[in-house]
């Protein structure tokens, strides 16, 4: 850059007494200089550089450096909500994302860290704008004003070394004057940059107003912004400390040659689980492409048992067909497959070690698992669609889902049951976020020593439930307050006892055994006081000659209440409740002589009032 002959000879060959035209010669020049530094770089672009006679040492970095290309990076950002998206972008975007209707995740080298109370996210805001102020240093002049700097260093000596004004010829005079314009232009670009460097300080400190990082966040999110269906899409996947458990199927063709098949999911979230194959277990280290949100607090160790754990199962289920069920169940819940469409309920009195086991799982599933209120599941049916769900909001991705112990006399919200268990997509909402629409990767487990009342006689509800009973009470003197610190020590052989469940149903399904379905049938006999009644003390024909009134029939079902010690409701309820079960169980209400009567079922004769009233419609009051 010839700025010695551009200063002493101005613009077009000529000298020149106007310093400004002596500015912009210099500053044209400098812009030529670098265009022709450009191009001979393009130039040659395919020639490696010459190696220095002296290669200098690599620097060494330590814990405290900054890394430098992200500040320079970040410096060239304007002063802007946008500007401070794309610095967070330059520093933390490829650690986080922001999740549709439930706010950022950030990856911490296990799992991506769901951030419900910002409690993840904004630190990183926090150092994002805290290291605004290292870019001070990266602000540099533009290719004029270094110009302008570097033509200012070399006039100064000769500006510094003029004779003194009576010495000087009229020459020397308007020599001395662009050496001095010169000099003064050098110093204002000195100047500009420096306002710049102090203009970003104090933008840095601005920066770190709560509002300004809030629309920071808010900008950055259009780059991050992923639908909930990205975390945790893998079905078979299980992140633990050390890696993440992935069951496969091997498959064997006609030839026997084997191949391994991966599963994928369905839209509603069932998966693919034919059983043509056999089911195994690999595991895999942690990635952060893989987009998993939740950790197992346990390290998997494939040669770990569990001697104690099993043990204490065959204490307090000393059924073997229920114990492996549990154990298939629980398996079953390790997985994110919901095609079952069943949860279950661990009942019995106290000290039987139902809730032990379960917290012991839930404990060892960590983030897998979730609690929810039990009167999510109870109460009646009406509920605004515009009300928040915050105590669904930890579904997503969740593979167990557990209810606090209901209360006596709580009856089951039904209709919640069923979408909770339909493998339907839910729609969920945080307070003051739209809603959502995710697909339930849980099983439900209830456990409690009452039975919540399910009203309903058909088989959409009664189907989904499993009761298990837990029939062994541990005596009073027996009980060990340690146990629970005990078992948590053979985690990794419980995490290997659920491994086997989970294979165990991917390869032969569930195999709910008799016991469970005895106790559920009981269930819904003693929940539907109609149903039972139906069955217990009527014969179901079909033959339009077998009549009833509903006099008669209310007779009855008040001889079944008072024999089975239950509740007999009042005439106008059973007269309600009757009409609503004769698709479900075979037979029809009609119309004779203008009186109404239930046409092709009949009273066993041991149900009948000995003085029966033949008069329709008659029995007690209600009440």
């Amino acid at each position: 850059m010839h700025i010695k002959y551009v200063f002493f000879c101005g613009i077009g060959g000529g000298v020149t007494e106007d310093p400004n035209q002596i500015i912009a010669g210099i500053v044209e020049a400098a812009v030529a200089a670098s265009a022709e530094d450009d191009a001979c770089a393009i130039d040659g672009a395919d020639d490696p550089p010459p190696p220095p006679d002296d290669p200098p040492e690599p620097p060494q970095p330590t814990g405290d450096e900054p890394d430098w290309e992200r500040v320079r990076l970040c410096a060239a950002e304007p002063e802007t909500d946008i500007g401070n998206a794309r610095r967070f972008l330059h520093r933390h975007g490829d650690a986080a994302l922001s999740i549709e209707g439930l706010g950022w995740a950030v990856f911490e080298g296990k799992r991506w860290v769901q951030d419900y109370f910002g409690a993840v996210v904004r630190p990183l805001a926090h150092s994002t704008v805290e290291l605004i102020k290292l870019e001070t240093a990266m602000i540099e002049p533009t290719v004029e004003e270094q110009a302008l700097i570097d033509a200012g260093a070399e006039a100064l000596m000769p500006w510094l070394e003029a004779k003194k004004k009576s010495k000087r010829t009229p020459d020397e005079e308007r020599e001395l004057m662009r050496l001095a314009a010169v000099v003064e232009a050098g110093e204002k670009a000195k100047g500009r940059i420096a306002d710049r460097r102090a203009k970003r300080a104090r933008y840095a400190k601005t920066s770190a107003s709560s509002g300004k990082m809030d629309n920071m966040l808010g900008e950055a999110k259009v780059y991050r912004s992923r639908p909930v269906a990205v975390l945790d899409a893998d079905p078979f996947a299980v992140n633990c400390e050390n890696g993440t458990l992935r069951l496969f199927e091997h498959r064997f063709a006609a030839n026997g040659a084997g191949a391994t098949r991966t599963h994928g999911v369905g839209a509603n979230g069932a998966g693919d689980t034919r059983t043509d194959g056999i089911w195994n277990v690999r595991f895999d280290l942690h990635r952060k492409a893989d987009f998993i949100s939740k950790l197992a607090p346990v390290a998997y160790d494939p040669d770990a048992e569990c001697p104690l754990f099993e043990g204490f199962l065959e204490t307090i289920l000393p059924d073997d067909a229920v114990r492996q069920f549990v154990q298939r169940y629980l398996g079953y819940a390790l997985t994110a497959l919901t095609r079952e469409q069943v949860f279950v309920f661990f009942y019995g009195s106290g000290r039987n070690g139902k809730s032990t086991l379960v917290d012991l799982i839930c404990r060892l599933l960590g983030d897998y698992t979730t609690t929810v209120p039990f009167e999510t599941l109870a109460g009646d049916d009406r509920r605004k669609g515009s009300e928040a769900t915050p105590d669904l909001v930890r579904v997503p991705g969740a593979r167990i889902v557990r209810a606090s112990e209901p209360e006596t006399g709580m009856k089951f919200r039904e209709s919640m049951v069923k979408s909770l268990t339909s493998g339907e997509p839910i729609l969920i909402r945080r307070m003051r976020e739209e809603f959502i629409e995710v697909y339930p990767t849980f099983k439900l487990i209830i456990s409690g020593n009452h039975r919540p009342d399910i009203r309903g006689g058909d088989d959409g509800i009664w189907r989904r439930v499993l009761l298990v009973p837990f029939e062994v009470q541990i005596p009073k003197d027996e009980v060990d307050r340690a146990l629970p610190d005990k078992l948590w020590a053979e985690r990794a052989g419980v995490l290997n006892w659920l491994i086997a469940g989970a294979l165990s149903y991917l390869q032969e399904g569930l195999r709910v055994p008799d016991a469970v379905r005895g106790a559920t049938d009981e269930y819904r006999e003693q929940s539907d006081s109609y149903g039972g009644f139906l069955r217990a003390a009527c014969e179901v024909t079909g033959f339009d000659h077998d009549t009833e009134t509903p006099g008669d029939l209310y007779a009855a079902y008040r001889v079944y209440c008072e024999r089975q010690g239950f509740f007999a409701v009042g005439v106008s309820t059973f007269n309600k409740a009757i009409p609503e079960r004769t698709v479900q169980f075979g037979f029809r209400k009609a119309k004779t002589m203008g009186l109404s009567v239930y046409r092709g079922l009949r009273i066993l004769d041991e149900f009948k009032p000995h003085s029966p009233s033949r008069t329709p419609g008659a029995g007690s009051s209600e009440g």
